[in-house]
């Protein structure tokens, strides 16, 4: 068995890549239309040869999706929280949940929504 990808159902494609992309980073690898339904885009972490997130823009929709009890968030590991946490800060536009902290394994997080309010954890591991 092998991961492949987390897929999201985003409203504004263009405004979603343009968030993952610019702001956090990642690249687009290839958009793919579905039919007429629907388009794909798939992101990946530089380096990564594999994207590893999926966002689907259902054409025509225009109500935001419920995004369910269930659901928590994605998780990236980063070397420099603070140094990405600036980044976006100044990148303005970005929906910060909270700053940078320690949790009770040595390592410090934060959490950011993308525009459709899915969560976004960034980890930087103790040594």
């Amino acid at each position: 068995m092998q991961y492949v990808h987390t897929c999201y159902r985003v409203l504004d494609l263009d405004r979603s890549i343009d968030f993952y992309v610019n702001k956090l980073g990642l690249e687009l690898v290839r958009k793919s239309p579905i039919g007429d339904d629907a388009t794909n885009a798939f992101l990946a972490v530089p380096g990564d040869p594999e994207p590893r997130l999926e966002l689907t823009l259902n054409h025509g929709r225009t109500e935001p999706y419920e995004l369910g009890e269930g659901y928590s968030h994605i998780a990236f590991v980063v070397d420099d929280l603070d140094a990405l946490a600036e980044r976006l800060e100044k990148a303005g536009g970005v929906d910060f949940e909270s700053k940078p902290h320690p949790i009770s394994t040595g390592s410090r997080i934060f959490f950011v929504r993308d525009p459709d309010g899915y969560r976004i954890e960034f980890i930087e591991r103790s040594v």
